[in-house]
């Protein structure tokens, strides 16, 4: 009887465990990158409103890494002044100042998320893997053409970067709106990437589902050349990975130890 007990126990807590949620705090993330933004947590360091047009990205990144997570939150830009991009990074390894890396040593998982066409960049979201050392790239908004991987999504085949396009989906239809509150949702298993955008235009859409095999790392939002742009009540639930249907032997051993849960409630 010990036995079904502990095993009955042991099936509660990890079906309590994988439903558990949490509000992020937020005051001990930092800016990363050259962008140089201005990152300001509100007093409930629930929020964040990055309020500078920069130049190149700029991150605003956690102290922790994770894998095997599912993030939800909002982001809306309260202006009407500009059209460019907003999302965030995942799976990030580089930069961090406090490893000494430098400002343009990126390793990352990018989502971002254009308005409007602007040359060649285009409305609508991004998928993309960034890798190396990006200090000979031009990542400047001010020279958008399509040699700037950020703006243009292209990769300039040099030796020491990489900027891949996993998934795209892009249209006049496909920009963010003005003064817009959006609800995400980002799944990022170690072997599964999927996103979801719901208010304005986008009813609860699946945006990108990706299957590959991806490794931990820290969890943040991205700007490049928009301002005035607010992340609020982010949470992170434990996401269970993808594994093959259940055997029979599996359902089996299941059906056994609920009725054992059973017989034991009953005898107690």
């Amino acid at each position: 009887m010990n036995f079904i007990r502990i095993i009955c126990f042991s099936f509660v807590v990890l079906t309590i465990s994988s439903a558990q949620a949490g509000l992020i705090d937020l005051s001990s993330w930092i800016e990363e990158g050259p962008g140089a933004g201005v990152w300001t947590v509100a007093g409930d360091n629930n929020s964040v409103l990055q309020t500078k047009n920069s130049s190149t990205p700029t991150f605003f990144i956690s102290d922790s890494p994770f894998i095997n997570s599912q993030f939800t939150g909002t982001i809306a830009v309260e202006t009407a002044g500009d059209n460019d991009f907003i999302g965030f990074v995942f799976g990030y390894q580089t930069p961090f100042t406090s490893k000494g890396d430098a400002e343009t040593s990126f390793d990352f998982l990018l989502f971002d998320w254009k308005q409007e066409n602007q040359g060649s960049g285009l409305s609508g979201f991004h998928l993309s893997r960034v890798i190396g050392d990006f200090s000979d790239n031009n990542i400047s908004h001010s020279t958008g053409g399509n040699s700037n991987p950020f703006w243009s999504h292209v990769d300039n085949n040099d030796a020491n970067s990489s900027f891949t396009v996993l998934d795209s989906l892009t249209g006049a239809d496909q920009g963010w709106a003005d003064n817009t509150i959006y609800n995400f949702e980002l799944t990022f298993q170690s072997n599964l990437i999927e996103i979801v955008i719901d208010g304005g235009a986008f009813d609860a859409q699946e945006i990108f589902s990706v299957t590959g095999s991806y490794q931990a790392g820290s969890f943040g939002f991205y700007n490049f050349s928009q301002k005035e742009v607010r992340y609020a009540g982010v949470t992170e639930i434990a996401a269970p990975v993808s594994v093959p249907e259940p055997s029979a032997i599996s359902i089996l051993a299941l059906g056994i130890i609920a009725l054992g849960c059973k017989r034991m409630k009953n005898q107690s």
